[in-house]
């Protein structure tokens, strides 16, 4: 008359899933920023990039360094010294400076 094994409550199962879903969370993202680590782009101004800088600006009518980078793929800092590369270049002119924000729009031709 022992009856058999009594299964866990619902709450009890739930808990442990959700523990079980963040120990997998947590391990991943571990994994993907030592390889975001490796896949990391260059951290000077190459001819390559100030190319694909300048079609980015020629195409969009005001740019700043934290769009640029977006557009890129690049560091904050690294869409920074571009955009000074480009005014310098005369590719870009500058609309606005306050800071650290740099403001740029394409060269006008003419």
């Amino acid at each position: 008359m022992g009856g058999g094994k009594t299964k866990k409550p619902l709450g009890v199962v739930d808990k442990e899933a959700r523990k079980r879903a963040k120990e997998v969370l947590k391990k991943a993202p571990a994994k993907e920023a030592k390889e975001a680590k490796e896949r990391r782009v260059s951290l000077e101004v190459s001819e390559q990039l100030v190319k694909r800088a300048a079609k980015a600006v020629s195409e969009a009518k005001v740019t700043t360094p934290s769009a640029l980078a977006a557009a890129l793929g690049v560091k904050l800092s690294l869409a920074r010294a571009l955009i000074r590369e480009l005014v310098r270049s005369g590719s870009a002119t500058l609309v606005s400076k306050y800071r650290g924000l740099l403001v740029v729009k394409p060269a006008t031709k003419g």
